[in-house]
């Protein structure tokens, strides 16, 4: 799963968001696109803890760990199949 040493690597990056005065002038998105490579880089820091909680907090089920790391290998076709 991602990258073994990743979450020692890569330090946890947020999502670039709009400033609020922004956001009050329209009703789109504010979140904006995040780059290819921070993603990968967000996926390799997945940790293969063997009891994923992410897996379990996941209202949709998803098997969050093999999408981060289909995500970190720029898999993205498999990774929104998997989804």
């Amino acid at each position: 799963m991602g990258k073994v040493t990743g979450f020692l690597e890569f330090e946890r990056e947020k999502v670039h968001k709009q400033p609020v005065p922004e956001r009050l002038k329209h009703w789109r998105e504010f979140e904006e696109r995040t780059p290819d490579e921070m993603l990968k880089r967000q996926g390799a820091r997945c940790m293969d803890c063997g009891i994923p909680f992410c897996h379990k907090g996941c209202p949709l089920g998803n098997i969050i760990p093999d999408w981060n790391d289909l995500v970190y290998r720029g898999r993205w076709r498999e990774a929104i199949d998997r989804l």
